[in-house]
């Protein structure tokens, strides 16, 4: 029998080695111990169909032809749209589908580096002084005015690192919206594992 593995689909070429370093932490946490795949870089994980190629149901067909396939997660920035409404649109359009496989749909608002703000003193960085974790764009641009002069924040090449920064209590404590979405979605999967055709959000 093959032993099962969850896949994680991602959008940034950044986020592959990051997100995989966070989901792995965060599984532990929820009691999630299943061994998880090297993410995959999916284009357009913000539509169902993509126009030309991805697009969320092509992934999730993808990890259905994949015979280790124990669960899902795809996870994806979301800059504008509200994931309270978006995240359970395509929750809907994914039971559609029936894998055989517990999955999870997370949005990450309005960007992945959302994550490191209430962990900032860790990395160096000064104190985040905006009134929301989630209300400003522009999280990568505020990171590279707070380096020196000729120095820019670069996903490909620091996410990973302060990713590993990351304290998830501080970060927890601090009640950073989409993380308790992935917290619960990892939750989910854990508490539904082998159970099919099951999505979160629910």
């Amino acid at each position: 029998m093959t032993a099962k593995k969850g896949y994680l689909l991602v959008e940034g070429h950044g986020e592959v080695e990051a997100a995989q370093n966070l989901v792995v932490r965060v599984s532990q946490t929820v009691g999630l111990y299943l061994p998880w795949s090297k993410p995959l870089r999916w284009p357009n994980l913000h539509q169902w169909q993509g126009r030309r190629t991805g697009g969320i149901k092509a992934g999730a067909e993808l990890i259905r032809s994949k015979p280790d396939a124990g669960a899902l997660l795809i996870l994806r920035d979301e800059d504008d749209r509200c994931p309270k409404q978006l995240a359970p649109e395509m929750a809907q359009q994914l039971r559609t589908l029936n894998l055989p496989f517990p999955t999870a749909y997370v949005l990450l608002h309005r960007e992945y580096e959302v994550l490191f703000l209430p962990c900032l003193s860790k990395m160096g960085f000064p104190a985040w002084d905006k009134d929301s974790w989630e209300a400003h764009r522009g999280i990568k641009e505020w990171l590279s005015a707070q380096l020196p002069k000729g120095r820019a924040y670069k996903p490909s090449v620091s996410q990973l690192a302060m990713t590993q920064k990351i304290d998830l209590d501080m970060l927890r404590a601090a009640d950073v919206p989409c993380f308790g979405s992935l917290e619960r979605g990892l939750a989910f999967l854990a508490a539904h594992l082998a159970q099919p055709g099951l999505v979160y959000p629910i």
